[in-house]
């Protein structure tokens, strides 16, 4: 492989991570769902995903709804995901990347001022080995490691409980 074919890779991978982050943070899943092969593989541990067996694929689909109904309710997220190492092997295309993400639901929407109680900030690392698909990299495993997490932890709970109000709401409107 050429010098100008890795960089290649290595800049796809990083566009896809940026995506990745870009979508979950301005709540277009439809741009998260692109970042994704239609079958994926997942390994975000019990704590992050308790409803996924990574030995199994699962839709592309399923899993965004799943994103969207576990960060959906934040009124801010912001996913850093820097540090990219991307390795080439054959076809084998493997990115890692250091993540930290803030989770933020402020005591007023209207005024963007949080307090340490109004924070959850998940670290740790993404793996996520790529596959092409109508000649663009796509993600089709993905395993995050989480390190660690401070603040209100809790706040996970209360952004789902936004969720589960939203679509009941919706369900009752129509």
């Amino acid at each position: 492989m050429s010098e100008h074919d890795f960089m290649q890779i290595e800049s796809e991978c990083r566009a896809s991570y940026n995506a990745y982050a870009e979508g979950l943070d301005s709540k277009d899943w439809a741009k998260v769902r692109s970042c994704f092969a239609d079958e994926v593989f997942l390994d975000y541990g019990a704590v992050i995903d308790p409803t996924g067996s990574n030995d199994k694929t699962r839709s592309a689909d399923d899993w965004v709804k799943q994103l969207h109904f576990n960060i959906g309710g934040f009124d801010y997220t912001r996913h850093t995901i820097t540090n990219h190492r991307t390795v080439v092997e054959g076809d084998n295309v493997t990115c890692m990347a250091y993540l930290i993400a803030d989770h933020i639901m402020f005591p007023d929407p209207e005024i963007p001022i949080a307090t340490a109680n109004d924070v959850a900030t998940v670290i740790g690392e993404y793996t996520n080995q790529y596959k092409r698909v109508d000649g663009e990299l796509k993600i089709f495993k993905s395993k995050l490691v989480m390190s660690y997490s401070t603040g209100n932890i809790e706040l996970f709970e209360k952004a789902v409980g936004k969720i589960i109000a939203q679509q009941a709401a919706e369900e009752s409107a129509s």
